[in-house]
């Protein structure tokens, strides 16, 4: 199966889900890049807190939009 044949059959596949199940998986993949963005924060600097790397990370995952209104206490 060439590259844009897999594609197509995943679009299928997501046509054929809810808008639930799409958004459950969208939240998913944040989810685990947001995790690779944390290791890859803390292996690089594994001198900083653990709420210095969730802010970073995050900021990384947004952007720079992520700002001081962090979900982290």
């Amino acid at each position: 199966m060439r590259p844009d044949e897999g594609a197509g059959k995943q679009i299928e596949i997501y046509r054929r889900m809810s808008g639930r199940q799409r958004l459950a998986i969208a939240f998913e993949m944040w989810e685990m890049a947001l995790a690779m963005a944390k290791a890859s924060e803390k292996a690089l600097n594994p001198h900083l807190s653990e709420r210095e790397i969730e802010e970073r990370a995050r900021k990384r995952m947004t952007h720079g939009a992520a700002g001081s209104h962090s979900l982290v206490d």
